[in-house]
């Protein structure tokens, strides 16, 4: 049986092609959901807002996760 030798890590290297960057506006439509999103669940974790203290504060933290993101995905 013949064994084949394997592919060098530089040859490997060469077939990868890099990633396109995103358009101006799917950075801007990406951008404004998160934040819309961070925003709304921050909105329901205000101390009127229906349900009990644990269910707001883990609306505060998916609201302050989602504003991060938001962050994140405009400057990647």
């Amino acid at each position: 049986s013949t064994r084949l030798a394997p592919e060098s890590s530089s040859s490997r290297m060469e077939d990868v092609k890099p990633k396109p960057g995103d358009c101006i506006s799917c950075r801007i439509i990406g951008t404004g959901t998160f934040a819309t999103v961070g925003g709304y669940a921050l909105w329901q974790s205000r101390a009127v807002a229906p349900g009990t203290p644990m269910q707001k504060r883990a609306m505060a933290g998916v609201g302050v996760a989602m504003l991060i993101a938001s962050l994140f995905r405009w400057y990647k």
